[in-house]
C-alpha cells in the first residue's frame, strides 16, 4: 500500500527540511505551531483535534493543521487556534441560550 510522507521535526525554529515515511497507523501529516517554534509529524487523522494533540505535546497555546497528502505541514493553508476555537464555542453557546 501507499506510505504517507511528512517532514519531521521537533521545536524548530526554522523551515523543517527532515522528512520520513509514516507508520501504517499514521494517515496524516501534522504541523503544531507553538509561538516561534513549529513542530513537523506524522498523525492519525482520527487524532487531530485540540485535545489529542494539547494532551500528547503537553501544549496549551498552539495552533495546529492536519492534512493528507506528501510533504503537506510544510507551510499549512488553514491553522486551527486553540483559541479562536475556544471563542466559537462559548460565542455560539451565548448565542443558543440568549435567542
Amino acid at each position: 500500500g501507499y506510505a504517507l510522507r511528512c517532514y519531521i521535526c521537533a521545536d524548530s525554529p526554522s523551515l523543517c527540511l527532515t522528512n520520513a515515511t509514516c507508520t501504517h497507523g499514521d494517515d496524516s501529516c501534522l504541523q503544531i505551531r507553538f509561538a516561534a517554534l513549529k513542530t513537523y509529524a506524522c498523525w492519525k487523522l482520527s487524532r487531530c483535534n485540540m485535545n489529542e494533540i494539547a494532551d500528547d505535546f503537553g501544549a496549551d497555546n498552539f495552533d495546529f493543521h492536519c492534512c493528507q497528502k506528501d510533504f503537506c505541514n510544510k507551510s499549512p493553508a488553514t491553522v486551527v487556534s486553540k483559541t479562536t476555537f475556544s471563542i466559537a464555542i462559548v460565542m455560539t453557546m451565548i448565542w443558543m441560550f440568549c435567542f
